[in-house]
């Protein structure tokens, strides 16, 4: 079964919150399950306008661990810390887009994209792979080049393997990916 997720906003001093949510996590021996939207490319939205301030904290974290935390903030109310959200997120994903002249950079591209772990999905891939015969030995820098491998799409799925499926997509030369966004 498929792990659920929430994210939770809490109000208070950036740093109050950070130091508590890692003294929480050290406390109770957590390995996993929350990620601070601040450490990790997640797009926290409207939300964002106020974590610049340092006026919010934004945190995803799964079912079992949400408990606890929201356990652990209730008992800090009176330094200051307030549970502004608490929403279980429906959906989680991120768009990307590469664009490379190098048979091997598109290697790599494809056997990720055909590696894609459990729980996850690639959307409107649109991928185009042209050769151009005529331009054999062309120069690095040349407007023409004799290969060319173009595309985008959407990956979409479980928060935790999308993470770390960003992570790896992101480490390629010559591909982008946006934030991961959450829909609640």
């Amino acid at each position: 079964m498929a792990a659920t997720y929430y994210e939770i906003v809490v109000k208070g001093d950036e740093k109050l919150l950070k130091g508590f949510i890692r003294g929480f996590e050290l406390g109770c021996s957590l390995e996993g399950g929350f990620w601070l939207c601040g450490d990790h490319p997640i797009d926290t939205g409207h939300w964002e306008r106020l974590r610049l301030h340092g006026h919010h904290v934004h945190v995803v974290c799964t079912s079992a661990v949400r408990r606890s935390f929201l356990a652990a903030f209730a008992k800090a109310a009176q330094s200051g810390v307030e549970v502004v959200s608490d929403k279980k997120i429906a959906r989680a994903w991120f768009e990307f887009e590469f664009d490379t002249y190098s048979r091997d950079v598109a290697a790599s591209i494809k056997g990720i994209l055909k590696t894609l772990p459990a729980g996850l999905q690639v959307l409107a891939y649109e991928p185009k792979e042209t050769e151009d015969k005529k331009a054999r030995g062309v120069e690095l820098y040349s407007p023409v080049h004799e290969y060319r491998f173009e595309g985008k799409g959407r990956v979409e799925g479980d928060l935790e393997k999308l993470l770390a499926f960003h992570e790896k997509l992101e480490a390629i030369d010559f591909a982008n990916t946006d934030k991961i966004h959450l829909e609640t």
